[in-house]
C-alpha cells in the first residue's frame, strides 16, 4: 500500500506539476567585483538579495523562471596610486612623488530581473535537483562610496635640513573621501547559473539554491577611463506555491 501511495504522489507532482508558482525568495549575495585596475586590497562583505519570484512549468523537466529581486552588495577596499610631480620656485625646483591611498567601503544597489531556464535533472517522489541559468537587466538605485584619502609626498628637497631621509613620506593631506571620485551608471545586464534543490511542503515546496551572477557590461561612469563590472555568489532560499 505505502509503494502505491509513494507511486502516485510521485505521479501527481512529478508527472503533472502545477503550470504556475508564485513565491519569494531572500538570502545572502558575496560580491565578486571585477576592475581593470590593481586594488591593493578587497575585503568581502555579505549582502542582502531577496525578491518576488514567478515559476512556470511547461514540462516536467524544463520551468521558466523569473521575478523581481533587489540586491545590495557590500565590500570594503583599499587603492593605492603613485605619480611623479615637481614644483618650481624662482630658480628652485623640487620633484618628488605623490603617493595617494583611498580606503574605503562600496555599497551598490540595484533592482534586476532574470529570466532563467530551469531543468530539472532530477524527479523524485518529494523533491527535485535542478540547474538554471540565463540572463537579467539591472537598474541601479543607489551607491555608497565612503572612506578615508591620505595624500603623501617622497622625495622632498628639504627633508634633509630637518633630520629626515628624502625618501620619507609627508603627509600632507587626510580626509573623506570625496562623494564625485566614483560614479555608477543606471543600466547593468549580466549573466546567471546556478543550481539547486526544491522539496514539497505543504501545498507548495521550498527551495534552497547557488546562483553566481556576473556582469557583462561596465558599469563605471566616473573614471571613465577604467572598466568595473558587478557580479556576487548568491545563497538563497523561498517557499513557493
Amino acid at each position: 500500500m505505502k509503494k502505491i501511495l509513494f507511486l502516485s504522489a510521485w505521479l501527481l507532482w512529478a508527472q503533472n506539476p502545477r503550470k504556475w508558482l508564485f513565491g519569494a525568495q531572500v538570502g545572502l549575495n558575496i560580491p565578486a567585483y571585477r576592475s581593470s585596475e590593481r586594488i591593493d586590497k578587497a575585503v568581502v562583505m555579505p549582502g542582502f538579495t531577496g525578491g518576488l519570484s514567478v515559476k512556470y512549468a511547461y514540462s516536467p523537466k524544463w520551468v521558466l523562471h523569473t521575478g523581481l529581486y533587489f540586491s545590495q552588495r557590500n565590500s570594503a577596499y583599499l587603492v593605492r596610486e603613485s605619480y611623479p610631480e615637481d614644483t618650481t620656485i624662482g630658480t628652485f625646483q623640487d620633484s618628488y612623488t605623490v603617493h595617494v591611498s583611498n580606503d574605503g567601503r562600496l555599497e551598490l544597489a540595484h533592482v534586476e530581473l532574470p529570466i532563467l531556464i530551469q531543468w530539472n535533472f532530477l524527479n523524485m517522489a518529494h523533491s527535485r535537483s535542478y540547474f538554471l541559468g540565463g540572463a537579467h537587466v539591472g537598474y541601479r538605485l543607489f551607491f555608497k562610496n565612503y572612506g578615508q584619502t591620505q595624500v603623501a609626498l617622497e622625495g622632498l628637497d628639504f627633508l634633509p635640513l630637518f633630520g629626515f631621509s628624502p625618501q620619507t613620506r609627508l603627509i600632507v593631506a587626510e580626509g573623506p573621501i570625496q562623494p564625485g571620485k566614483v560614479d555608477f551608471r543606471r543600466g547593468d545586464l549580466g549573466l546567471w547559473v546556478g543550481g539547486g534543490n526544491s522539496y514539497r511542503m505543504g501545498s507548495g515546496e521550498m527551495s534552497f539554491e547557488i546562483r553566481a551572477f556576473t556582469g557583462i557590461v561596465n558599469i563605471f561612469r566616473i573614471p571613465s577611463h577604467q572598466r568595473f563590472y558587478n557580479g556576487s555568489v548568491m545563497f538563497l532560499t523561498g517557499y513557493h506555491f
